[in-house]
């Protein structure tokens, strides 16, 4: 009745204001119905992560949306040709834009699933250095030389990365090819003293090791093991234990000949 009233008002169809107001209730159901799933979604999914949460409840109004959407077109007898649209678009949108589709689905998964988070040391392939930043497209590393390395998401799922930051922080091995002929027990006390000399750089608590690594016909090669605070000073850290075990031999050998 209220829509041949209003047709005969504005001299319209009664079938085209039917339609329309099919569409307003479409539209107006697809927004209730879109309220309460968001408050749903989240009540059934307790107990997974908060951003997994977060990016189902997102998927699911879309979908949402997308539904009412295609219904209330098909109303007005664009349903089909809607989705022919919407396909022929979107499969151009993927074919163009695949590379940075790939970095922000990876984006989600790397933000959902906590990997690894900004202030972290991560070893991805040859790049090794501190996350400064993670964006939709790129996740940004500082290496210990002040380079900024930008690493496509969709690289970090696809391949292995390794989460250098720990609580008791970043175990490094300084190597080092000594004489044969010398006492062991010896070279592995001046690396143990020159690790102790460095004890600010490591983890408290934490005690220098000696690894003989191996034997050949005139040298030996042995490491010293540190456990260190911050992985960008783990190459000058190495230098400087060099150093100082060189002063050492090179003062124990003077002694000798004087």
């Amino acid at each position: 009745m209220f829509g041949q009233v209003i047709a005969q008002l504005v001299e319209i169809p009664v079938s085209v204001v039917l339609n329309v107001l099919t569409v307003v209730i479409i539209l107006v159901a697809t927004w209730v119905v879109a309220k309460i799933l968001t408050v749903l979604v989240p009540r059934t999914m307790r107990k997974y992560v908060s951003k997994l949460v977060r990016r189902t409840n997102r998927i699911v109004v879309w979908l949402t949306w997308i539904i009412g959407l295609s219904l209330a077109m098909s109303q007005l007898g664009l349903g089909l040709t809607l989705l022919v649209i919407i396909a022929v678009v979107g499969i151009g949108v993927i074919i163009a834009f695949r590379d940075v589709l790939l970095d922000l689905i990876a984006y989600e998964v790397i933000t959902t699933y906590d990997q690894f988070k900004i202030g972290d040391w991560i070893q991805v392939g040859k790049y090794f250095g501190r996350v400064v930043d993670v964006t939709w497209i790129n996740t940004v590393v500082m290496t210990p030389d002040n380079e900024m390395v930008y690493i496509p998401n969709s690289t970090l799922t696809r391949g292995t990365v390794i989460n250098r930051t720990t609580q008791v922080g970043v175990r490094i091995s300084v190597s080092i090819q000594v004489d044969r002929s010398l006492p062991f027990s010896e070279v592995e006390q001046d690396l143990v003293e020159v690790g102790a000399e460095l004890s600010d750089h490591l983890v408290a608590d934490s005690k220098p090791e000696v690894r003989l690594e191996s034997l050949g016909a005139e040298s030996m090669k042995v490491a010293l093991l540190l456990s260190i605070n911050n992985p960008a000073k783990g190459r000058l850290l190495a230098s400087e234990v060099r150093k100082r075990f060189k002063m050492r031999f090179d003062a124990a050998r003077q002694a000798q000949l004087g």
